[in-house]
């Protein structure tokens, strides 16, 4: 009985052994049937993975070259070139002194004035100082757009035998226009001083600068940096030079509390008195 159990054990895993002996065999055979290949095969399937490789490269430089390519068509189009400008943010500045200060004209490559913006709004603030700022859109394929800020006129003043116009920034530009703005006076030996006071009087609104009719810089030995302002509505202010910028702004309400005109004094505090009633 237990001879015959064993036989009957023995014969299944016979069977296994000899099914793994036949798979081994057989990778074996399907090896040896590789490395036994004719070296024609090789070479063919080498040839062919070259002739592919090559076709990637080459597809790869037609890429290239035709992008290239395309993009020097572009350059040299009439495509490329703006044809259309417009400009926004100048109230006092024309749209062709806005023009020749940015260098943007009809007929340049449209790319190089977008990519080329700081470059564009340090040079315009050179050759105009009233561009305060500068900015270019793109407003189609040709199509710019040029948006500004000013630095407002506030008038005129002679320095040596220069007539200059004085801008809210403080800067100083020579100029030959007709004086619509307040007239300053006696700075023609004081250039400095009339940077200061071109930057305080930015500091205010324009309805209160646009205010002043003249201002007059009468330095004196209590009051060095005093000066004179005649305005419009026929008072008339003293002031520092140094702050009138920070106390001017006042006005409109000193103005609610005169009876009449007269003189605003913001030199030391802030107070008013009418012409003739009080004489300082």
């Amino acid at each position: 009985m237990v001879s015959k159990m064993t036989r009957d054990n023995f014969i299944p895993e016979h069977r296994r052994y000899s099914q793994r002996l036949a798979r081994l065999e057989k990778q074996n055979n399907s090896a040896q049937a590789r490395e036994h290949q004719p070296i024609s095969n090789k070479v063919v399937g080498i040839k062919k993975q070259r002739r592919n490789s090559s076709k990637k490269r080459i597809s790869v430089l037609v890429w290239i070259f035709g992008l290239v390519l395309l993009v020097m068509i572009y350059i040299i189009s009439p495509l490329s070139k703006v044809t259309d400008i417009t400009i926004s943010g100048n109230n006092e500045l024309s749209n062709e002194r806005v023009e020749k200060a940015t260098t943007i004209w009809r007929g340049r490559l449209i790319w190089t004035a977008f990519f080329a913006q700081r470059h564009l709004e340090h040079e315009a603030k050179i050759r105009d100082p009233q561009i305060r700022s500068l900015k270019v859109k793109l407003r189609g394929p040709q199509s710019v757009h040029v948006a500004i800020t000013e630095n407002h006129l506030l008038g005129e003043g002679q320095i040596g035998k220069q007539k200059y116009a004085v801008l809210t920034n403080g800067q100083l530009q020579l100029t030959t226009a007709q004086n619509t703005n307040i007239d300053f006076k006696g700075f023609e030996k004081n250039r400095e001083q009339l940077k200061i006071l071109g930057q305080q009087l930015g500091k205010l609104k324009p309805v209160i600068y646009h205010g002043i009719s003249s201002i007059e810089y009468q330095p004196t030995k209590e009051s060095p940096h005093q000066i004179i302002l005649y305005m419009k509505d026929g008072n008339t202010v003293k002031a520092n030079l140094t702050n009138v910028g920070d106390k001017l702004k006042y006005y409109p309400s000193i103005l609610t509390k005169m009876k009449g005109q007269g003189v605003v004094d913001l030199r030391v505090g802030a107070y008013s008195y009418d012409y003739g009633s009080k004489d300082k």
